[in-house]
């Protein structure tokens, strides 16, 4: 089973009875007091899943927003707040020192680390790792930002975006953006990269290579991308195509209009199959397209990574949704930038709030038009393909409630991978200094030590100091 049902994501002590080299518990003392506590007062559910019929191998337990970069911007001016810190910054910036502990300033309720140099356009650069990286306009020449309307440029983490609710992201940017800029109302919100994924169960086993080859996408295409692409000819450019003219030196002449048509459908012919694949002992990843590209596309194998990143919250989102903890689940994503944006409804998404309201059409576009996994590639007509059990969680994915918030982090894998390092090293020191294999006087000197040290930190507020530095503060 990959995920016990202790959802505290606490590592227990082992029982009295096991043997050990030694006495010490495998664990924190905190990470052992929240391992008897119930989690479930920590991660509420914002909707009740709805019911939809799906193969019983294939389970919708998690849908969302996974990257998102937006720039802000247009007739207003920086805050009150950038208005009177910007000299300090500046100061700041001049008078860092390489190995320095960066600068932490407050936005809102919350700290962020400010970096001491700048990024092109950006004169400052802000960062939470709870929540993300922010960019600002130099206010000295913030005019002259109004035109691309971008003198803020945000991009939130996967880690921050999993705790807002769809309904509430919109307030909740708008909320950062207010502490930066004099009038929220004022200003264009617009998307520069959009990351959305689902996780559907897969029984208890990743895609096989022979799904992953059955699928037809568009994936070498970057233009017209949601346009009907069937190539449509009249009688008379058939009739051209199968006796052409011949002029008075035995060439074929076709007309411009025609040789567009035939160019466009190859342009935009489909790719069957994925672009890359990775994969160890079996198959993990599959890509379509190029990370360059302004929309691709994966699949890959989540239950691997979130054990390889010791993910414990994902796994809980799972769990509200459902998820038996031992099947496989697939993560199928695609990442979007603001050029395929523009061209899909006369570029309606671009507009933060309007892709927000559309996450479902956007979804659709890329699961029924872009990318689709059928049964069996027919050649010779794509579009009646059928497409698999599995695929049609995929396409269902942003049309089921689910729950997709955790209200509050849970830190305690964090907290018992810090402990483990942190006390093996404390005995590592402790065996190096002992005078001899029964020098007990040097380990309690170590014990009061470690207890001086640790309370004076507290009231010199060096917790308060590194808390702000994590963003947690």
């Amino acid at each position: 089973m990959l995920f016990q049902k202790e959802r505290t994501g606490a590592v227990t002590p082992a029982p009295s009875n096991t043997k050990h080299k030694d006495s010490t518990p495998v664990v924190s003392p905190i990470v052992a007091q929240l391992g008897g506590q119930s989690s479930r007062t920590d991660y509420q559910s914002i909707t009740t899943p709805a019911p939809i019929h799906q193969n019983p191998h294939h389970k919708i337990v998690l849908s969302g927003v996974d990257t998102l970069t937006i720039t802000a911007g247009g007739i207003c001016s920086p805050s009150k707040l950038i208005q009177n810190q910007y000299e300090i910054w500046n100061e700041y910036q001049q008078s860092y020192e390489h190995n320095e502990d960066y600068s932490t300033v407050e936005i809102g309720n919350e700290w962020w680390e400010l970096y001491p140099y700048s990024a092109r356009h950006y004169k400052y650069q802000l960062r939470n790792d709870e929540i993300g990286f922010i960019q600002i306009w130099n206010p000295e020449k913030w005019s002259s930002g109004v035109a691309g309307k971008q003198q803020i440029r945000i991009t939130f983490y996967s880690k921050w975006l999993h705790r807002v609710s769809k309904n509430n992201l919109v307030n909740e940017v708008n909320k950062i953006i207010s502490h930066l800029v004099d009038n929220i109302n004022t200003i264009s919100i617009q998307i520069s990269r959009l990351d959305l994924h689902t996780d559907i169960t897969n029984g208890s086993s990743f895609l096989t290579q022979e799904q992953v080859d059955n699928t037809i996408s568009k994936s070498k295409v970057r233009q017209n991308y949601y346009e009907d692409t069937e190539l449509k000819l009249t009688e008379q450019e058939e009739e051209l195509i199968n006796t052409p003219l011949i002029n008075n030196k035995g060439v074929v002449k076709l007309p411009k209009s025609l040789l567009d048509k035939l160019l466009k459908n190859y342009e935009e012919q489909n790719l069957h199959g994925p672009t890359t694949t990775i994969r160890k002992r079996e198959l993990e990843t599959c890509y379509f397209g190029k990370k360059t590209s302004s929309l691709w596309g994966k699949f890959y194998n989540k239950s691997v990574e979130v054990k390889n990143k010791n993910d414990n919250d994902t796994p809980l989102l799972w769990l509200d949704n459902g998820y038996n903890g031992k099947d496989i689940v697939v993560r199928i994503e695609f990442s979007m930038r603001r050029d395929f944006l523009k061209e899909i409804d006369n570029g309606l998404y671009v507009d933060f709030h309007n892709a927000v309201s559309n996450f479902d059409k956007i979804w659709d576009y890329l699961t029924n038009k872009w990318l689709r996994m059928v049964e069996f590639v027919s050649k010779n007509n794509t579009q009646k393909s059928k497409i698999t059990s599995f695929w049609e969680c995929v396409i269902n994915a942003f049309n089921v409630p689910l729950c997709g918030v955790i209200r509050k982090k849970n830190y305690n894998a964090k907290i018992n991978q810090l402990w483990l390092q942190g006390i093996g090293c404390i005995k590592q020191m402790i065996s190096i200094g002992m005078n001899d294999n029964e020098d007990t006087g040097f380990m309690n000197s170590v014990n009061q030590a470690v207890n001086q040290v640790l309370l004076s930190s507290y009231h010199s507020n060096e917790y308060f100091e590194r808390r702000k530095h994590l963003g947690i503060a």
